[in-house]
């Protein structure tokens, strides 16, 4: 019993957000129509952007796990030990922030890069840039 409880715990430390799997938010001026962000899945990571005449895809890339435990160190420890503790144990996951940057490429050679920022328990955000340099956000639930 006491094995099935540490594999829970272990799973709910490893995931960072409620679900690996985000719908895109249409954006009044972004070119996309749809979208989806699929993430905590190493080389099954995935990024797809639908726009009316092309479909972007990027699979395999790195999503960065980031925790800044000095700041959070000043922060808590002398103020709130009980709460350091579990930051640094890993087991309070509000305080840690994901990010990734990846290429989507459509069929026809057409790339989008992606930079993308969420902390846990949020969800996904970013801007993406064409390769004519124009920018735009993107947005994920």
């Amino acid at each position: 019993m006491k094995t099935f409880y540490l594999s829970m715990l272990a799973i709910l430390l490893l995931t960072g957000c409620v679900s690996p799997v985000h719908q895109m938010v249409r954006e009044d001026d972004a070119p996309f129509i749809a979208g989806e962000l699929i993430h905590d899945r190493g080389d099954g990571n995935r990024l797809v952007l639908q726009a009316p005449n092309h479909r972007y895809e990027a699979r395999g890339f790195i999503v960065e796990r980031q925790t800044h435990l000095a700041a959070l160190r000043k922060r808590y420890h002398g103020v709130n030990p009980k709460h350091w503790r579990r930051i640094f144990a890993g087991l309070d996951t509000d305080h840690v922030t994901y990010s990734t940057e990846t290429i989507a490429k459509s069929a026809e050679g057409h790339e989008v890069s992606c930079q993308l920022v969420w902390g846990g328990g949020a969800k996904p955000s970013g801007v993406c840039t064409d390769q004519a340099g124009i920018e735009f956000p993107v947005r994920f639930e």
